[in-house]
């Protein structure tokens, strides 16, 4: 195994990239263009980033699952390291793996402080982040915490509908909701039968009023926190379409200095004393003329490309400041108007709007379908292995969350 994986150094240290969807190919090109060894995991083998020529494979631990085998081959490839590696974790399959393996990795890789159980656990469970939120007088939507079944049909009677079912323990549920965050519901048998099935599930849900609007209502924000919670680096965007359409992840999205976002982020970031790279998202809620926070992802996010196009390299940066390298700090000088697209999502979005009359044809073929300004979550120009394994990325993850799992997981309400 030595001979494989010993690399010295006179510059930067490697880098350890979880999950290789796109957003950890991102990761891996914001880093490995400038010089810096990125190793890739992720044991889903057709994952888009196993096939770029930015992104390099240890075979003792290249395709290995979370678990015991994974943390023993790192602390192995760890210690023979003349630098100590940089951890970025893309992906939710291994956020459990890394806070739970917080300490012992912690002594041979650089890794940030939101890694750790304390401050992921706020984040991404759904409950202690809205209460946390509500606490500190942050605006989120209105939110209620059921703890059983009879505070569920309480509710039922007096929120208003459509309404959301948001797992609190998202990352957990996302393959069996077939990659989505939450359910719509439009009535209070739907509201129940969602919550009930989550249950069964092994997590509890929160309930939470829908904030109505378009999606470019949606608004992003890209950060790195310091250690002393600084931001040195930060991005601004707004979403045009997502995927799955009205709750996804964004498909389509511009770069927008956004000011107010930017200041409710870093001050949401420093009440919660969070260190390390994230996205924040916000929705304009035009009843009362606030941005409400809908979430924070205690991670790079899918989009992240983004920031990099738009002159504001959020990974960069952060990898700069974790291994003591001067770096400007980067906020306020992002192009705008700045588009990115995730096309084959992207597409399957605009056939939802398409059919709903939401989107005109001459939309659709302007923004979609013209090349225009703009870039490609995975397709480059440099990187032609990915560009190739992209339709197989497609096919496969369709397989996976819509034919392998079929409906057996859905209610029938």
């Amino acid at each position: 195994m030595d001979r494989d994986i010993i690399h010295y150094y006179d510059g930067n240290p490697p880098t350890i990239v979880l999950c290789l969807s796109p957003t950890g190919l991102s990761v891996a090109r914001s880093l490995a263009p400038r010089g810096v060894a990125v190793y890739g995991i992720d044991n889903i083998r057709w994952e888009i980033g196993h096939f770029s020529r930015w992104v390099r494979h240890v075979p003792e631990f290249a395709f290995l699952p979370p678990g015991d085998d994974l943390l023993r081959a790192l602390i192995t490839f760890g210690k023979v390291q003349k630098k100590r590696p940089v951890i970025f974790n893309a992906g939710d399959p291994y956020i459990d793996f890394i806070s739970h393996n917080h300490k012992a990795l912690e002594e041979y890789y650089i890794l940030t402080d939101s890694m750790c159980t304390e401050v992921n656990s706020i984040i991404l469970n759904k409950k202690t982040f809205y209460t946390s939120c509500q606490e500190l007088n942050i605006p989120v939507p209105l939110t209620f915490f059921p703890e059983d079944e009879s505070d569920v049909k309480e509710i039922a009677k007096y929120i208003r509908y459509p309404a959301i079912v948001k797992p609190v323990h998202g990352h957990i549920t996302r393959t069996l909701l077939r990659g989505k965050k939450l359910i719509e519901v439009n009535n209070k048998n739907a509201l129940f039968s969602w919550w009930l099935k989550i249950k069964d599930w092994g997590t509890n849900s929160v309930l939470q009023e829908v904030i109505e609007g378009p999606e470019s209502n949606i608004v992003v924000a890209g950060l790195y926190m310091d250690r002393a919670y600084r931001c040195r680096s930060l991005f601004t965007g707004r979403k045009l379409r997502q995927y799955p359409p009205v709750y996804g992840s964004g498909s389509y999205m511009e770069s927008e200095w956004l000011p107010e976002v930017a200041d409710l982020s870093i001050n949401i970031l420093q009440a919660l004393k969070y260190h390390g790279v994230c996205g924040t998202e916000f929705k304009w809620d035009i009843r009362d003329c606030r941005w409400k926070l809908i979430e924070i992802n205690c991670r790079p996010t899918l989009w992240f490309a983004l920031t990099r196009a738009a002159g504001i390299d959020v990974v960069w940066d952060a990898y700069c400041d974790l291994i003591g390298r001067p770096n400007n700090i980067s906020i306020g000088t992002q192009k705008n108007g700045v588009r990115w697209q995730l096309w084959i999502r992207d597409i399957a979005s605009c056939w939802y709007f398409l059919r709903r009359r939401e989107l005109s044809f001459g939309e659709f073929v302007s923004t979609a379908i013209y090349p225009g300004k703009k870039i490609e979550g995975v397709l480059s120009l440099n990187d032609w292995k990915a560009n190739c394994a992209y339709i197989l990325n497609t096919v496969m993850q369709y397989y996976s969350h819509f034919i392998k799992k079929g409906s057996r997981y859905y209610p029938t309400t």
